[in-house]
């Protein structure tokens, strides 16, 4: 066993260095801004601490709530089942600097949960999680080592986008990062991994290949992927997602290949900012992603969206997906779009399950179904956030059920402000203040006296009274 997990360490190396090694560095760009290399895991820009209790000691504290409605989840049981769910989440965040290399950081988060369906109420449920807690050691100015609960997330978010459990070494400059990881999938991905990745920047474009070896009980998985993002113009960017996988692959497969092509267009000078986003994505029926994936996007606005459908959330397997979009992106502070995608099975089978939405399909049809939904953002400060998604599906004719089904989805996030008394209306505060600034004033009046005497002029540098 030691031998078998020693040569397939040594496999995902080689691969992922044949795969950093496709695209030349040239970073120095004559005339362009540099852009800084991406790893799946960086701790220094984990969420941010916002409040500082000493100069080693940060937090930040944060509240949202969220309603969750879906209609006809579940098809071929002749029932309008219907499920809504509210959820009140509250979170820390916490770092510390425990030396000048040693750094320390965790988040948990409690949430209190009210779900009914057509058929039951379940009650409120609280659920205590520990989404991250790490500790992350530098080695050198370039080498960091971190062990602990670790949230991994690659540049594209298509590989891996998940809490794991760990260590992590990385090698980082400022176009280039080699990483390494042994570790183990949280709460219901029981699979272990081993990791490498290498990824290289210049001043348009960032590329690379990621290795991960996967190991589910008796399933042995080696998943191998390739990314490529660029922005050819000030108006047009583009990025792409190869994989493949061997081993125990989907559907009693030995391999799998897959893609996704996702392209974003600017449209004018207008205020709005108008955009059109065009995606395009295939997965055989082998094809199986890595576990640790979300398969979200941003596509430049204020809150993430699903690349498969914001109420199918369809995996890559035996499916290919086209998408097309538009947007508007007026601020920082506000972003909307309305997206329209179809769904093919190319290898039509009579049953299966298009992402969140089950029900059976007859096998004689390869359309599995249209959907349009609608996403968007507005952010009135830096603290806080109002997020609003809904989505409705068409099924095609690939399904013997044909009702339609939508989703809702609303959140509400703040930033917790620290209680600060205000001294500016404290009696003893003001008291004090005077003390000092009398202090202040006198000091002050020597230090000009004696300056005036030796050089012809002086200002004290050190009271604010009299601080330039």
């Amino acid at each position: 066993m030691a031998c078998q997990r020693s040569g397939l360490i040594t496999s995902l190396m080689t691969a992922t260095l044949a795969l950093g090694a496709a695209h030349p560095v040239t970073a120095e760009a004559k005339g362009k801004s540099k852009v800084a290399v991406a790893s799946v895991f960086d701790a220094a820009k984990r969420k941010r601490t916002k409040h500082e209790l000493t100069p080693n000691l940060s937090y930040s504290a944060y509240a949202n709530a969220r309603f969750l409605g879906e209609r006809d989840i579940n098809r071929d049981d002749a029932i309008r089942d219907a499920s809504d769910e509210l959820g009140l989440y509250v979170g820390v965040v916490g770092r510390a600097q425990l030396s000048s290399r040693i750094m320390a950081f965790a988040h948990g988060e409690l949430s209190l949960k009210d779900k009914s369906t057509h058929a039951r109420s379940y009650g409120r449920i609280m659920d205590p999680r520990l989404k991250e807690a790490l500790v992350a050691i530098s080695i050198s100015d370039a080498v960091t080592v971190r062990v602990g609960r670790l949230r991994f997330s690659d540049k594209t978010k298509w590989v891996a986008d998940a809490s794991v459990d760990g260590l992590h070494i990385a090698h980082k400059t400022n176009t280039r990062v080699l990483e390494f990881a042994a570790l183990r999938g949280t709460e219901d991905n029981t699979s272990t991994y081993v990791m490498a990745h290498m990824g290289r920047v210049d001043a348009a474009a960032h590329w690379g290949g990621l290795a991960l070896g996967e190991i589910d009980g008796d399933a042995k998985r080696l998943h191998l992927t390739g990314y490529y993002a660029t922005q050819t113009t000030r108006r047009f960017s583009y990025s792409v997602n190869v994989g493949a996988i061997w081993g125990d692959a989907a559907n009693g497969k030995r391999a799998g290949f897959g893609f996704d092509l996702r392209a974003v267009r600017k449209l004018g000078d207008h205020k709005l900012k108008p955009q059109l986003m065009f995606g395009l994505a295939y997965g055989s029926s082998g094809f199986q992603q890595s576990g640790l994936h979300s398969n979200k996007t941003y596509d430049g606005g204020q809150t993430q969206c699903h690349r498969y459908g914001f109420t199918t959330q369809a995996e890559l397997t035996n499916i290919a997906v086209a998408s097309v979009g538009v947007g508007i992106r007026p601020s920082r502070k506000m972003s909307a779009d309305l997206i329209v995608s179809g769904f093919l099975q190319p290898s039509p089978i009579a049953t299966t399950t298009l992402g969140r939405i089950a029900g059976e399909t007859t096998g004689k049809s390869r359309f599995l179904g249209t959907e349009i939904s609608a996403v968007g953002a507005y952010r009135p400060t830096k603290k806080t956030k109002f997020e609003l998604g809904v989505g409705r599906i068409m099924p095609g004719p690939a399904y013997r059920d044909q009702s339609t089904t939508t989703r809702l989805f609303t959140r509400f996030s703040d930033y917790l402000r620290p209680f600060r008394k205000d001294l500016r209306y404290d009696p003893l505060y003001l008291t004090r203040q005077r003390s000092l600034a009398g202090t202040w004033n006198r000091t002050c009046a020597r230090k000009r006296q004696r300056a005036l005497r030796r050089r012809g002029t002086g200002r004290c540098k050190l009271c604010p009274l009299h601080r330039i």
